[in-house]
């Protein structure tokens, strides 16, 4: 096939330009003019009968008996939050009141506007109780893209005053945020002990080079957030030098069990601490927890020095 000059190519994207021409434009659909609701201040549609949001009427003609049976299931709803988060329902408790009053004289403009009262009031307690409780995990946002995405998300549902989306996603967020933070905290913890354990092993002259290059693989798994699996591969960061911490403990021993029965020759009582000392590390050695092993060898070898 043969090739296209230049000019070629530059006709055929010229000829296209009929087409585009001929092409209809995209219809562009005005949309409905906002305003903000003077009770809630969301912005609510400019032809809106009462605002979605807090339920403050805009015009006589609505259905207030329709109305109030929403404002009841709503109260039903929300109170209980309410409650949970100590809220403080006393203002509410007597405008439900008021409301009652109103409904039994068929008065249901009157018994509405109570009703309203009642729940703007309740909801916007239990709004300003949530978002402190959500700023709590803003600095966890950073750990987790998970949490990043709820947290967003549950924001968007606070400001919209969707309790119910927010209180499921809530549940979600605070059991994720506390997974997080619980493997986290392992890691850390974790990682203290293994950085101590290398630098005992580091003092009885212990090459720890090849343990160290363990580490910062963990440490680059953390960076990504994957704390659970940074803690996992901690648990063997010391077996690329076991053999090396075995060849160190046996003079070292050694020269232990030699103390042990000088000591004991001479009618001392002071290597009863030490013996104890050398009975865990043995208990560790078997389990195979080389940091619980050095730990355990520090702890002799500072035990000995105070007796010397």
């Amino acid at each position: 096939m043969p090739e296209e000059n230049i000019d070629e190519i530059i006709q055929e994207i010229l000829s296209e330009e009929k087409k585009v021409e001929e092409a209809p434009e995209e219809e562009v659909i005005p949309t409905e003019e906002l305003y903000e609701c003077p009770v809630c201040h969301h912005q609510v549609y400019e032809d809106a009968k009462f605002c979605p949001y807090c339920y403050a009427v805009f015009e006589e003609d609505v259905d207030y008996r329709n109305l109030i049976e929403t404002l009841i299931k709503k109260l039903k709803f929300v109170i209980p939050l309410a409650q949970k988060l100590n809220v403080p329902l006393a203002s509410v408790n007597e405008n439900i009141k008021e409301a009652k009053k109103f409904a039994t004289s068929d008065d249901y403009p009157s018994g509405y506007a109570h009703l309203q009262e009642a729940y703007y009031t309740v909801v916007k307690g239990i709004v300003d109780a949530y978002q402190q409780e959500l700023e709590k995990y803003e600095v966890m946002m950073g750990l987790d893209t998970e949490i990043r995405d709820m947290y967003t998300r549950a924001k968007d549902y606070l400001d919209e005053w969707d309790l119910e989306s927010f209180t499921k996603l809530f549940e979600k967020l605070t059991k994720k945020a506390s997974e997080v933070s619980k493997d986290l905290k392992s890691y850390l913890d974790k990682l203290e002990s293994v950085e101590n354990a290398l630098k005992i092993a580091k003092d009885f002259g212990i090459d720890t080079t090849k343990a160290e290059k363990v580490v910062d693989t963990s440490k680059d798994m953390a960076d990504a957030k994957k704390y659970a699996d940074a803690a996992k591969l901690l648990n063997e960061a010391l077996l690329p030098i076991k053999d090396e911490i075995e060849a160190k403990m046996e003079p070292f021993l050694k020269m232990v069990k030699e103390e042990v029965m000088r000591s004991t020759y001479s009618g001392s009582s002071d290597a009863k601490t030490v013996i104890r000392l050398v009975r865990e590390l043995k208990v560790y050695k078997d389990e195979g927890n080389l940091i619980k092993v050095l730990q355990k060898m520090d702890e002799i070898s500072k035990e000995m020095s105070k007796q010397e």
